[in-house]
């Protein structure tokens, strides 16, 4: 092979071993974000579909969804807004939830990313929130997503936190979830 031909491949493999370094560095990046993000707006305080909404329009994050009955004094309702939220390091999606149905009344908050992988916003999950090992994990029936709960508390409250993800297909892409039942089912 002549010289330049192996300089050449020698400069094509160095900007191949920076870029995957950097591939991992956005990747870490991300996932640290998305826990953040998550922390802030969702584990900081117990999930309130007021608070969540009064925090979005004050950043004036454009709605993505307004869907459902919106709170009533009396009877069910099941509301969802969502908002789309751009960073540096990566879109996601900030929910507020809201129902009251047979099982009871409750209030959620949700963060929906497409780019980090499971494993590694789950290790910063744990990490960040001091979790243990997940009460349930499993895998869905397809292979297609793995779902892992805890119970935790915040504010003195018991709540339940999600994280689906798209690890066992080696896909990308999580769902985190905290929901608080403020009243029982009848």
């Amino acid at each position: 092979m002549p010289r330049n031909w192996r300089c050449l491949s020698a400069v094509i493999i160095s900007l191949c071993l920076v870029a995957e370094g950097s591939e991992t560095a956005r990747a870490d990046e991300s996932s640290t974000a998305i826990v953040a993000a998550f922390q802030t707006n969702c584990t900081s305080e117990l999930p309130n579909f007021a608070r969540i909404e009064g925090k979005a329009a004050a950043e004036n994050l454009p709605v993505n969804i307004d869907a459902g009955t919106p709170r009533q004094a009396e009877g069910f309702f099941n509301h969802l807004k969502s908002w789309v939220v751009q960073p540096t390091t990566g879109v996601y999606e900030l929910s507020a939830i809201e129902a009251r149905g047979p099982a009871g009344e409750f209030a959620a908050c949700a963060i929906t990313a497409p780019g980090p992988e499971g494993e590694a916003v789950k290790q910063d999950l744990v990490r960040a929130l001091n979790l243990g090992s997940p009460e349930r994990e499993g895998v869905s029936e397809d292979g297609a997503r793995r779902t892992s709960r805890w119970r935790v508390e915040i504010q003195g409250e018991r709540v339940t936190l999600l994280l689906i993800d798209g690890t066992p297909a080696h896909g990308s892409g999580v769902y985190l979830y905290v929901a608080h039942q403020l009243t029982p089912g009848s």
